[in-house]
């Protein structure tokens, strides 16, 4: 089976929500599995599926200095994601492609992204359930995806980050609050940036070359059905319906 294989481009946030699902639908379709890299191509505030946006976001703080805010189909915590911040990956792929095992696929996956921090000298393991962990902290988190016979496996390695930044857009308001919530994330969280001296390509590198580990593949380009799907779905994502479905 021959994967194909999306090269890393900055995509509009509500673009990109819409893209995730294009490609679960397309590996259905077609049976043909995908690995891609993935940027964002401004300053986002990523909402959890369940999550309450005005619990967890600073809406006047993101409105004046113009950060979009995304809701996206997964689950999780919010997260505030730079255009040089962090990397995206996706295993997009019929479910015979992975194992049955849900924590199998997150202990041999995650296993090869602890080996691509480790390609930019960095010691790194996987830490059940599903991140990826080094001495100063998580550097990167994964989650799954299972529906009508496809599996999405996905993540994102944390290039660098600001924290001071991150919690001007996402709660706590509170000045207390907020310098306790800095410090914690400091203790808990690194990245490439705050442990490598490698650059932001080479860590698309480090990940591309793990990710492509012992698949047949080939280089190719988002079909004109996937980018027209990822644009109607953009619509249903940017709307208020979805972004504030609590």
């Amino acid at each position: 089976m021959t994967w194909r294989f999306l090269e890393f481009e900055r995509y509009d946030p509500f673009f990109k929500t819409g893209l995730n699902d294009a490609l679960i639908e397309s590996a259905r379709e077609t049976g043909t599995p995908v690995i891609f890299l993935a940027g964002w191509s401004e300053k986002t505030v990523n909402v959890g599926r369940s999550q309450s946006i005005e619990e967890r976001v600073n809406l006047e703080n993101c409105e004046d200095d113009g950060i979009t805010v995304v809701r996206r189909q997964g689950g999780g915590g919010t997260t505030f994601l730079t255009p040089d911040g962090e990397i995206t990956w996706g295993l997009v792929a019929p479910d015979e492609c992975f194992a049955e095992d849900v924590n199998e696929i997150y202990r041999r996956k995650c296993g090869l992204i602890a080996d691509a921090v480790e390609k930019l000298g960095i010691t790194a393991e996987h830490e059940p359930v599903n991140d990826v962990v080094t001495e100063n902290g998580k550097i990167s988190g994964s989650t799954i995806r299972r529906k009508d016979g496809v599996t999405y496996f996905g993540g994102t390695l944390l290039y660098k980050s600001n924290p001071e930044e991150m919690f001007r857009y996402i709660t706590p308001s509170d000045d207390k609050k907020k310098a306790k919530y800095i410090e914690n994330f400091k203790d808990r969280v690194s990245s490439v940036n705050k442990e490598s001296e490698a650059s932001f390509e080479e860590a698309q590198e480090a990940l591309t070359s793990k990710l492509q580990e012992d698949k047949k593949w080939e280089t190719s380009e988002l079909t004109e059905g996937e980018i027209d799907r990822a644009r109607s779905l953009r619509n249903k994502y940017r709307s208020r319906e979805w972004l504030y479905r609590e």
